[in-house]
């Protein structure tokens, strides 16, 4: 196996707790749309601290598999349902052969994918005719500060995009890439769908309290000529002041599923598909 390594911050510092509460209600959103069977085949690629896959092996149950993917993997534990295999987009094969899998998931990358088309190839080629393609990841939506003083609103905007760039170690316009949806029409895939969220956070709410935390977990990073460590504690003191009011980071996801030859046969007649994913 070849390893890629990136000239890049990664989230290692980040306790692993802040970065579930962070990054995870929009997969879960996602595989409460799914309907995943008893005994399907599910490849996760980026399996992070184990959640997710944890909670997969109970949908596909004892005759399942979930095949968990992480280029860190000292978090997930194999079972009898859960394979665990460590690899990186930026050069490693997947696992599994052409066909084998009824759902891949792959959500919350950290660093840039320089071939992501080609990384899509490989997760699409594993997919069986009529597998379902999940997407996640948190996009570099500029920060939105709609309620502070003028100089603490520049301190969030800052801080805010610094932790971004700190967690996600890039500075595109998320994992994913924006024509993603396009890329996966041109590979053939259909039924494609792209749905992003925001919240609004009030300081001293959960959302600027989970803030607050992720910098001092980040602050060693974090400290730099723009963003001084009196200007990082200033900021762990707005997230707690209530008049703060400020936009979350946009967490988005694309689904879409491989096509089979019976789809293919009514896409070219004009036909209606029937659904198979909860609205």
């Amino acid at each position: 196996m070849t390893t890629t390594h990136h000239e890049q911050l990664r989230p290692a510092r980040l306790r692993p707790a802040r970065l579930r509460a962070l990054l995870d209600p929009i997969i879960r959103q996602e595989l409460d749309r799914l309907d995943i069977k008893p005994g399907q085949r599910v490849l996760e690629i980026g399996a992070g601290t184990g959640e997710i896959t944890a909670h997969l092996a109970r949908l596909v149950g004892p005759r399942g598999k979930v095949s968990a993917v992480d280029t860190d993997t000292g978090y997930l534990n194999p079972t009898g349902v859960i394979d665990v295999y460590q690899r990186d987009l930026n050069g490693d094969d997947l696992p599994g052969e052409p066909g084998a899998f009824d759902v891949v998931i792959a959500r919350w990358l950290h660093g840039t994918l320089p071939h992501p088309a080609e990384a899509l190839e490989q997760m699409i080629a594993r997919l069986r005719p009529g597998g379902w393609l999940v997407l996640a990841d948190v996009t570099a939506t500029p920060p939105r500060v709609f309620r502070a003083a003028g100089d603490d609103a520049r301190l969030i905007h800052t801080v805010m995009r610094r932790v971004f760039r700190t967690i996600a170690g890039l500075n595109g316009p998320g994992t994913w890439p924006i024509d993603t949806p396009g890329l996966l029409a041109d590979k053939g895939m259909a039924q494609l769908c792209a749905h992003a969220s925001t919240e609004t956070w009030t300081g001293g709410g959960p959302g600027c309290r989970l803030l607050a935390d992720v910098v001092d977990d980040l602050r060693p990073v974090l400290t730099t000529s723009e963003v001084t460590d009196a200007g990082l504690d200033r900021f762990v003191t707005l997230m707690a002041a209530p008049n703060v009011l400020l936009g979350s980071y946009e967490r988005r996801a694309i689904h879409a599923r491989k096509a089979t030859p019976e789809s293919v046969r009514r896409t070219r007649a004009g036909e209606a598909l029937p659904p198979t994913i909860r609205a």
